[in-house]
């Protein structure tokens, strides 16, 4: 199989098992936003903070070294194997004697029972980490995306039915390990068919995966730092409530985010990395990844803001109307953070932890002072604080990167995407012209004006992009 027929494939299968989960994860925060109070969510959100950024260390980086390097022998995966596992019993051991800090720094008690069960998942992930690692190396997503798909839905059924038996905030956290445990269980029993760890762990074969991975460990937790910064000072200064609100908003927000982006970048990184060395061929695919994130994303985050009272009036309930103005400064984030988002994969691929490290660093110190004033007032102030510093600041830091990898120039990349937006721009303000005016119930006037907005998205993209979309249907055919 070629490399476009192995990327097709890799997309077809990544796509299958990213939309089901999306989907799975939407009912999920749909059902429990109802059985659940903004609190819950916000010890929650709390939790997730503290076990996102202890989990840059679980991993030390080494999953994205063993990409990186095309060829690893057995006895160094062994040795690579069994130090993720050392290295999640002493992450989860850490967190659990950290837990009464954490709780005192944000006023909230209950935090220190709470994180002893949310540690736990340190121990299960590791086991099934380097499983999933060889087959996104291997392109064998297929396999991949029957582990997840099975995984999340499992997770879902935990998570409703503590919920529905009054178990709050220990709901979500079920559904986390739950989630966990199925997942590194399916990936073991898939993947000791080809290839299972022996009792060996010897320190001079990680010599060159440590010192990558020590940069990817470092990149990643100021990167996860950066972007949980909000939470963080929202949960502190404001509370648990507020903070509920906020990730609420927020996680609606990063759902189309989340969906297309990673089917993208998962199967762009082991592709981007087998052509390493040719820069023009890594312009021209980051481009391409470009134009289709902006096809897809733009049109979605720009209906979300035109669309964003009865969205979530719907969706989550009335309880959750203070969230909306907040949903609306996030959608344009969503947007930009999806335009950026393929940059980590072009880095990695380059073997440039390093310099990953040092933008997120910038990135962490830029935030740090938005923020710091923006929380001054309030949830809003914080949105509008993240929304300015990444227009203004972090965006053109991007440019000049793609600029010193690959010698991308900017006005290449912008006149590839701009048609996108502009479309979306148009279909936006239809839809903030139309809805007001449109009868009947609520659902109804949603459910008309998204399926005429995209029949107008695409019939507008058919009729200007014509040869983009023909690309695109050809690159779909290749899956086989």
């Amino acid at each position: 199989m070629s490399t476009k027929q192995q990327t097709a494939s890799g997309v077809f299968w990544t796509s299958i098992s990213t939309f089901t989960i999306a989907v799975i994860q939407f009912f999920q925060l749909a059902l429990l936003a109802r059985l659940l109070e903004p609190n819950d969510f916000g010890l929650m959100a709390m939790l997730m903070v503290v076990i996102g950024f202890a989990n840059a260390f679980a991993d030390m980086g080494i999953s994205n070294a063993i990409i990186h390097h095309q060829s690893v022998s057995r006895t160094q995966l062994s040795s690579l194997y069994w130090l993720n596992i050392l290295a999640g019993i002493v992450v989860c051991l850490l967190v659990i004697a950290l837990s009464p800090i954490i709780a005192q720094f944000y006023h909230e008690p209950r935090l220190t029972r709470l994180m002893l069960w949310a540690a736990l998942i340190f121990l299960i992930t590791p086991f099934g980490q380097q499983f999933q690692v060889l087959f996104q190396k291997n392109l064998k997503f297929q396999l991949l995306a029957v582990s997840d798909v099975i995984s999340a839905i499992i997770g879902f059924v935990v998570s409703v039915l503590a919920a529905l038996h009054g178990q709050g905030v220990l709901a979500l956290i079920w559904g986390q390990l739950t989630t966990a445990a199925c997942r590194s269980g399916l990936l073991m029993f898939l993947g000791w068919s080809t290839w299972r760890p022996s009792l060996y762990l010897n320190l001079r074969d990680l010599g060159g995966f440590v010192s990558f991975g020590l940069y990817q460990m470092a990149e990643r937790s100021i990167n996860y730092f950066a972007w949980n910064m909000d939470k963080l000072l929202i949960g502190r200064l404001l509370g648990a409530t507020s903070l509920g609100v906020y990730n609420v908003a927020y996680q609606l927000m990063v759902r189309p985010f989340m969906v297309l982006n990673p089917i993208l970048t998962r199967v762009a990184f082991p592709v981007f990395a087998s052509i390493q060395n040719d820069n023009r061929r890594l312009s021209r695919g980051y481009i391409k990844l470009s134009q289709i994130i902006a096809f897809a994303n733009c049109p979605i985050y720009f209906c979300m803001f035109a669309l964003a009272q009865p969205l979530i009036l719907l969706l989550l309930g009335s309880q959750w109307q203070p969230a909306i103005p907040v949903f609306q400064i996030l959608v344009w984030l969503g947007a930009l953070y999806s335009l950026g988002n393929p940059l980590g994969s072009l880095l990695l691929a380059k073997g440039r932890a390093d310099l990953g490290f040092w933008i997120n660093l910038s990135g962490l110190i830029v935030y740090a002072i938005a923020i710091l004033v923006g929380s001054q007032w309030g949830i809003m102030g914080v949105t509008w604080a993240l929304l300015l510093s990444n227009a203004l600041i972090l965006i053109p830091i991007d440019f000049w990167i793609r600029w010193v990898l690959v010698k991308m120039r900017p006005d290449d990349y912008m006149i590839r995407i701009a048609p996108f937006v502009l479309l979306s721009t148009v279909l936006m303000l239809g839809m903030m012209t139309i809805y007001p005016v449109l009868p009947g119930v609520l659902w109804l006037k949603l459910v008309f004006s998204v399926v005429f907005g995209g029949m107008f998205y695409l019939g507008s993209t058919w009729l200007f992009q014509r040869q983009f979309v023909l690309e695109l249907i050809s690159v779909a055919r290749t899956k086989d």
